[in-house]
Formats: C-alpha cells, structure tokens, sequence
C-alpha cells in the first residue's frame, strides 16, 4: 500500500511539473478605449427657428422665423477618465426668403450670421459622447418697417446666453459625427420708431457636423487598418445586399434625384436631389445605431408665377436601433424628425416634425426585399404655417445579377392625412436597373427607376424620373 502511495504521489508531482512548464494563453486583450482629447475642426448643417414676431399691429405674416444655417466649428478637449471637459467656437451663415405669400407686409425681418463659443463638459463611454455646452452667442439680423406713418430698416448685431446638448460619436480613428440642440437667448430688439416695434429673436438651432480630430482616436495597432479589397469582391453580392440595406452595417454616402414632370399650375418640372449619408454606430456587441440623414436640394415651381425657387429643403434625421446579429428578418426601429431648415417657406413646410419610423427586409438567395415607413407629426415651428400629419411608405425589391447589376423597384408613396378626402394619397409604380461598380479604388452603387403616379392630388405630377448615385465605404 505504501509502494502504491509513494508511486501515486510521484506521477501527481510529474504532472503538477509539467503543466507548470506548459505555455498559458494570455487572455484576450480588450481594445483600448476611444480617446477624445485634442483639437479638432469641423463642418455642420442644420435648421434654426424663432417663435417670437413682430408686434405690429395688422400683421398677420410674421409668426417667426425659420431658416436653414451652415457652418465651421474648432474646439480642444481635454478626457480624464470618463469626464470630458472642452471649449468649442462655431460660425453659421443663416438664410431665410421672403414671407409665404406674395403679398406686401408691415414687416419683415433676417438673419444673417450666427456665432457662438462655449464650454463642453460631457461623460465619455467609449466612441460615445454625452455632452452639455453653456456660453455666448451672437447674430446679426436686418429688419424693416413699412406700415402708415413708419418706415424704417435696421440692421443689429446682439450678444446673449447659449445653453445646449448634444451627442457625438468617434466612426473612425480621427473623424466623428454629432447632433446637437442649441438655445441661445437673444432679448428683444426694439426699433427706433413711433411707435416702437419690439422683436423677440431667441433662437433653437438643430445641427448635424462631423469633425476631423489631429490626434487619434485609436492608438496605431489597434487603428483600423485599411483592407484592399478586390474588384471581385467589392462588386460582390455579399457589397451589393448591404447597398441595398438602408440599415446595414456599411458607411454610405447616396445621392438620390427625383424629378418630377409636368408639376404645378404651370407645368414646370420639380427637381429634388437628396443627400443622405448613412453611419452605422455601435451601441454594444448586440446592438447597432444607424444614423440617415436626409438634406433636400430643391427646385420648386411657384404657385403663382411662372418660375422655380431654388434652395435647401427642410432636413430630416432618422435613427434606427437594429440587432448586430439579426436572424433571416432584419429590422430597426427608431425616431424621425425634421427641423425646418428652409432657405425659402416655399421650399418646406415651417414645422418640427416627430414620429416613429421602422424598417423590415429578408435577403434570400438573390432578393432584397422590404419595407421602410414612418410617421410624422408637427410639434412646434412657425405658428402661422399649416399643421402637419404626413405617412411615408417605401417598399423596396432587389434582384442581384452577375457582373455588379440588379433590377430594382423602390416606389415612395406618402399621404397626407389632413388633406381633403381624395387628395390625401400619392402612389407610384415602376422600377428599373443598376449596377455596383468601382470609380478607380472606389465602390459605388447607380442605379435609374422610372414611376408613374397612379393615385396622386389633384395638380400632382404625374411621371418621376430617379437617378441614384452611391459612395460606398465597407472599411469600418
């Protein structure tokens, strides 16, 4: 018994041995986080709106301002753990037509420029980032009277107080992308005149920018590197299916025309180009963000005269939350708003807009096939423009083909639910073709559709032509 310990005892002894001199797998190192100190400068677009007037008396036109405003920002952040503390200065040029109709007013009032510097101080988690800014503000405006007994213009520049919030969020190792609400509190600006006519010019901005940091947010090894990839694969089925997944995890960059014949009283054609960039934002390993935005580059036929208003369109911004691993059905939900960033009231609609929007898709074998809808309602913007109730639908089928090209069918139909029974719904049909391909070392997704709107208002055009042009960028 005692031989059979003692020999029991020396195997353990060899083992315990040899699995000390056995090699122990380090334990998967987590990346490090993102780091947002530094200077960095930037761009940004946006809406902006007052819900002051001017009281004059008789005036029924002016309910406030609405304008669309776009700018450059710098600023330095300074992160110590989770805490971040900064300094930001931006410059917006602000544009705003003339009143909505084309009639003479008492008045009428414009900004032109608006600037502010402020503080940041916001909690970092990761490649997100909560912040508050509180500081100044400045604008220049113009505003003229002309009523009996007073005619006046004059021009002002006025300081006050800026509070606001934001989110930003670091997509590569030196850019970021952000959305910000600003209020800056401007006071009254009372004309020198008898009677004397007072303007309420407090200002809420809505801003989308992306910045270009100096230092990095990543260190070299872990930044992510750059990947060649092929002409076979970048014209892939694999490329093509994320193209066409208005959630898919893919940096997209989509010009979309819509022209629209034979539009109005007189028989003009509308031209709407839309600019939407799609970034995919990761919340965690289970869940993504997936930022579109949607700016509207319009030519409007008047309704009174024979012409078209050029300009930029109200922007609007949709949000989806979608499962990083979906099964066979991928979906997201999420918010949708729009600001009223009109450079003309002809060319949007003067409200804030709210709603739910949600999309749904399966990609079988070659298809491509869902739904993309949303719902909005007015919540604020000039009192004297026209409440909004408006329902977006647009189902979409994708058949993949070799060599890049696919056959397409994406028809948006809308209605408007305040409208008169009968004028409430467009709906078009029609499809066409497209092809992935690459610009050099760049992939891009074309693509032309046809419609003919089979349900439509009355004075509604009845044929859309649509060019699509895609920057693709598959490198995260």
């Amino acid at each position: 018994m005692k031989s059979f310990l003692a020999a029991l005892l020396a195997i353990l002894v060899s083992v315990t041995a040899r699995a000390a001199d056995m090699p122990v797998k380090a334990p998967t190192a987590l990346p490090p986080p993102y780091n947002w100190s530094g200077f960095y400068l930037g761009a940004n677009v946006g809406g902006a709106w007052t819900s002051g007037s001017l009281n004059i008396p008789g005036n029924n036109l002016y309910g406030g301002l609405t304008e669309f405003i776009g700018g450059v920002q710098a600023g330095y952040n300074f992160q110590a753990g989770h805490l971040l503390f900064g300094v930001e200065g931006d410059f917006d040029g602000a544009t705003f037509g003339h009143p909505v109709l084309p009639t003479p007013t008492l008045g009428s009032v414009s900004q032109n420029w608006i600037g502010t510097v402020a503080g940041r101080v916001g909690l970092v988690e990761d490649r997100w980032l909560l912040y508050g800014k509180f500081g100044g503000g400045w604008v220049q405006s113009n505003a003229s009277l002309n009523f009996p007994g007073v005619t006046w213009q004059g021009s002002n520049t006025s300081s006050g107080w800026l509070a606001g919030v934001g989110i930003e969020y670091g997509f590569k190792s030196h850019w970021t992308i952000k959305l910000e609400y600003d209020y800056v509190g401007l006071g009254h600006w009372t004309s020198p005149t008898v009677p004397p006519i007072p303007l309420n010019r407090d200002l809420q901005m809505v801003k989308f920018g992306a910045n270009y940091k100096f230092e990095s947010g990543l260190p070299d090894t872990v930044a992510p590197a750059r990947t060649v990839h092929s002409a076979e694969h970048s014209e892939g089925e694999d490329l093509a299916k994320k193209s066409q997944n208005p959630i898919a995890d893919l940096v997209s960059v989509p010009f979309q025309s819509n022209t629209n014949f034979n539009a109005g009283p007189f028989n003009r054609t509308q031209e709407v180009l839309n600019i939407q960039p799609v970034v995919p934002l990761s919340l965690n390993a289970d869940w993504n963000l997936i930022s579109r935005t949607i700016m509207p580059v319009i030519s409007q036929p008047s309704p009174f005269f024979d012409s078209n208003t050029n300009g930029i369109g109200d922007i609007t911004q949709e949000f989806f939350v979608s499962p990083t691993h979906p099964g066979s059905l991928i979906w997201g939900v999420g918010p949708v708003f729009t600001i009223p960033s009109a450079t003309d009231p002809i060319l949007g609609q003067g409200k804030v807009l709210l709603g739910p929007t949600a999309v749904a898709l399966v990609t079988p074998g070659h298809w491509v096939i869902g739904v993309l809808a949303n719902n909005q309602w007015s919540v604020g913007g000039n009192p004297l423009r026209p409440s909004v109730n408006q329902f977006l639908v647009q189902p979409f089928i994708n058949y993949n083909m070799a060599h890049g090209w696919y056959l397409t069918s994406s028809p948006i139909m809308t209605a408007n639910w305040l409208a008169a029974p009968g004028q409430q719904w467009t709906v078009p049909i029609g499809g066409g073709f497209g092809r992935l391909f690459k610009l050099g070392d760049q992939p891009v997704s074309a693509s032309i559709q046809g419609f003919y709107n089979v349900v439509r208002p009355d004075g509604a055009p009845a044929w859309q032509l649509r060019l699509f042009f895609s920057l693709l960028f598959p490198e995260r």
